[in-house]
């Protein structure tokens, strides 16, 4: 007969389903790593079954381990939730560190409201941001690294939650003195007829790129970026058009001699929305509902 189930084997269970891996389990446990892998090696008695396999990038589950998570999950919540309320955050109370990763757009537009809405809500806290990785951002939110991120980019959700709080459409970026282009809707021929930076990144901004390609005017590119930082520079020296994210293009056009202005052509909008690990817990559920509420409710300039 197999050997009884408990509660902490679930729980030992789930959180290394999530986090894919035991110093990470431990951690949030309160336990020693031994002790974690006592806990496996239990589980995997009981089920005769290895259900995790060590990898490079972690303990990858087994096909057995996939099946059990989400029963597992649900009796791990169930019980949470009869035992009683979770403890709460007390923001202006508390000493500790949150982490988020925003892309460099993030940084720029994002960070200064979030920053100076911490300092008022939780000033003894501390803020660490880690650039945005997006292949990298799913697994460092469900091992707890990171405790939130924000970007248009599309992750996978299985284990996380996801919270959209912004729609935002693309408008082109033109010196202000352009010789051709002067703050209004250009004419669709003549607009084909610039040419063009194109931001080729990994943080979920690739409607220009596939607008211009859908359009064949990949050849009329003259400069080819990783990223948007330099862009308001590069624009304002030359007669180079670019294609930005309208919240991106009004904080230039506050800062730079750059004037934006609507597109010609439709290109799809992005959703930002900002993720946490599935049952973030009160701290890191305040600073989901921080994040959202502050960017929800301000311009960026």
């Amino acid at each position: 007969m197999a050997a009884p189930i408990d509660l902490v084997q679930v729980r030992t269970f789930v959180h290394l389903y999530e986090t894919r891996s035991v110093t990470a389990t431990a951690e949030l446990l309160h336990v020693t790593q031994p002790t974690v892998s006592y806990t496996l090696g239990k589980l995997r008695r009981r089920f005769d079954e290895e259900l995790f396999v060590r990898t490079p990038q972690g303990l990858e589950p087994t096909p057995t381990a996939t099946e059990l998570y989400e029963p597992f999950r649900s009796a791990v919540e169930t019980i949470d939730r009869a035992a009683g309320p979770e403890p709460t955050f007390d923001p202006e109370a508390a000493e500790r560190e949150f982490t988020l990763m925003l892309s460099e757009f993030g940084e720029l537009s994002f960070l200064p409201l979030l920053l100076g809405r911490l300092a008022v809500l939780a000033p003894r806290a501390r803020l660490t941001v880690r650039h945005l990785v997006v292949d990298d951002a799913p697994e460092l939110l469900t091992r707890g690294q990171v405790d939130l991120v924000v970007t248009s980019a599309r992750l996978p959700e299985q284990l996380l939650t996801r919270r959209a709080f912004m729609v935002v459409d693309y408008v082109a970026l033109a010196a202000a003195d352009h010789p051709r282009l002067h703050g209004t809707r250009p004419d669709p021929s003549a607009f084909a007829a610039e040419r063009f930076v194109s931001v080729r990144g990994t943080t979920g901004h690739l409607g220009p790129v596939h607008l211009l390609e859908r359009l064949s005017l990949e050849t009329r590119v003259e400069l080819e970026l990783s990223n948007y930082s330099a862009v308001p520079y590069v624009v304002a020296e030359t007669a180079l058009v670019a294609i930005v994210p309208r919240h991106i293009a009004e904080i230039f056009a506050a800062r730079h001699a750059v004037t934006a202005f609507d597109l010609p052509w439709q290109v799809e909008p992005i959703h930002v929305a900002a993720y946490t690990r599935r049952g973030p817990g009160p701290a890191r559920q305040w600073l989901a509902d921080m994040v959202v509420g502050t960017l929800s409710a301000r311009r960026f300039r």
